[in-house]
């Protein structure tokens, strides 16, 4: 842990926040299974009047992450996109792919935003993806989780991956000062999951849910 906090310290210059427990916030500390393989993901897309939507559920594998990039290169030109998100994570290197389509994007001036619904989660490498996008919104009630990565084949934790997904979230607008909490609280430990729902992270302005959303009828 100290370790941790070290190369945290390194990344953010900001002081360490400490924050007491939140009624909305949990944590578990059984480790987390690696994914399995055999697990499935799918990608929806559906064009709507201004925008496409871009619907990612399940396990994020190789195969979702190239389902999705070529959705993404096929919206039409000058088309926002909305990325909807209900999944428990996957593969690391295939959500680091998206993650540099959906700014690819981004750069290329496409309005590329998220969502996650009320009744839906966002964890692990679905919470890199989510960050990606430019407005952030959820319903309240949606369910967000950090933790250590693991390695695709391997299944370990290792500091290298472990420093790579911080500066991901730093880097893609997530506060410095919420990371050093999660970090505090042992989420990025590789023992324990750090989970809260998007009405507490927006109450920590933890810069991840931009817009609080009332929940589609």
């Amino acid at each position: 842990m100290r370790t941790l906090l070290t190369v945290l310290a390194l990344l953010v210059a900001a002081p360490l926040v400490m924050a007491l427990p939140c009624a909305a916030e949990t944590t578990s500390i059984a480790q987390p299974p690696a994914v399995d393989a055999a697990l499935v993901g799918s990608v929806a897309v559906r064009l709507e009047v201004n925008r496409v939507r871009v619907a990612v559920t399940g396990v994020i594998t190789p195969d979702v992450a190239a389902a999705f990039i070529g959705a993404l290169d096929a919206a039409p030109a000058g088309r926002a996109v909305l990325v909807e998100l209900d999944s428990p994570g996957g593969f690391v290197k295939a959500g680091y792919a998206m993650i540099d389509a959906m700014l690819r994007h981004r750069a290329e001036g496409r309005a590329v935003n998220t969502l996650v619904r009320g009744t839906a989660t966002c964890e692990s490498m679905c919470f890199g993806v989510f960050m990606a996008g430019a407005k952030r919104s959820a319903e309240p009630g949606a369910w967000f989780m950090v933790h250590a990565p693991r390695d695709d084949r391997s299944g370990t934790m290792t500091l290298k991956t472990t420093k790579q997904m911080i500066e991901r979230l730093v880097g893609l607008g997530t506060s410095p000062a919420w990371i050093r909490t999660v970090v505090e609280r042992g989420g990025f430990s590789g023992s324990l999951d750090y989970g809260t729902r998007a009405e507490a992270l927006a109450a920590a302005n933890a810069n991840v849910v931009t817009e609080l959303v009332a929940a589609a009828r």
